[in-house]
């Protein structure tokens, strides 16, 4: 899997329902910088993996988010959270690629100006931990709130 379609299926985004994940949508929002990916168990961005290429961000607004490689929007759609669950749960409906139909399930965590999630490929159940071991096919992502 490439840089962008492990961006695609961990750009955690979902849909918030009134109340719940208010919070966490509120510090959510804005600009986030990818410092580390790991896709299916391979490392493609990471301390000793510089990104090929312009940096890669993910920006939420409202209950929609999108991924940015460089100048280019990549990929774009809705999330949702749920924060009430342990660890908190992420949905991610992708509205720009070729499964759209399918919400990818995840996990997240915000502390502070850090940004961490691990979601599943659609279809396959929701991660229960921040892992991505070779033939799981979850992406794990690490991003940093981008200065303004």
């Amino acid at each position: 899997m490439n840089l962008s379609g492990f961006l695609i299926l961990t750009a955690g985004l979902l849909l918030a329902a009134p109340g719940a994940g208010q919070d966490d949508v509120a510090r959510l929002q804005g600009t986030w910088q990818t410092v580390s990916l790991v896709s299916d168990g391979k490392v493609l961005v990471g301390e000793d993996v510089p990104p090929k290429g312009p940096a890669t961000k993910l920006a939420y607004q409202g209950d929609r988010w999108l991924i940015q490689v460089g100048d280019k929007t990549i990929a774009s759609g809705i999330f949702k959270l749920d924060p009430t669950k342990t660890p908190k749960e992420i949905d991610i409906l992708d509205e720009s690629g070729t499964q759209n139909d399918k919400t990818k399930l995840g996990i997240y965590e915000l502390d502070g100006d850090t940004y961490r999630y691990c979601l599943a490929p659609a279809g396959k159940p929701r991660p229960a931990e921040f892992a991505s071991p070779q033939g799981s096919g979850y992406s794990l992502g690490v991003s940093r709130r981008e200065k303004v």
